[in-house]
């Protein structure tokens, strides 16, 4: 029995899409490579009180194709050039174009003062 046209053209669509899907791949490695996780996004969710300080929620984004492992995050509440107080997560793995959301936990009220939270440091996987 000889084969369908149609059973040509679902064979013919998937072929094209096993090239793409092929293609992608090798674009998506080599590109890797070349980037470092220096976009890195951070924006403040919430802040609530309770009953050990205040505690800063926050989203943090990998706007890169590189992945960052053991990222550190710094949070300062500062008053002028004074830092009034500090605290720091860590992140163990943060793929590329992902996000991770984590807290600070602070002392004082982040409302009194200026809130700055920035990544310090990661590592290569």
């Amino acid at each position: 029995m000889p084969t369908s046209p149609l059973e040509w053209v679902a064979a013919g669509i998937g072929a094209l899409l096993i090239a793409a899907m092929i293609v992608y791949m090798v674009q998506y490695g080599l590109r890797e490579h070349g980037e470092v996780p220096g976009r890195i996004d951070i924006t403040v969710v919430e802040t609530q009180a309770g009953g050990h300080g205040h505690t800063v929620r926050f989203q943090i984004r990998n706007r890169t194709t590189a992945t960052a492992a053991t990222l550190r995050v710094r949070g300062e509440l500062r008053s002028g050039d004074r830092v009034v107080e500090a605290a720091e997560a860590e992140f163990d793995y943060l793929p590329p174009y992902s996000e991770r959301f984590g807290g600070l936990i602070f002392q004082q009220d982040p409302a009194r003062f200026e809130l700055r939270i920035v990544p310090t440091s990661y590592s290569e996987p």
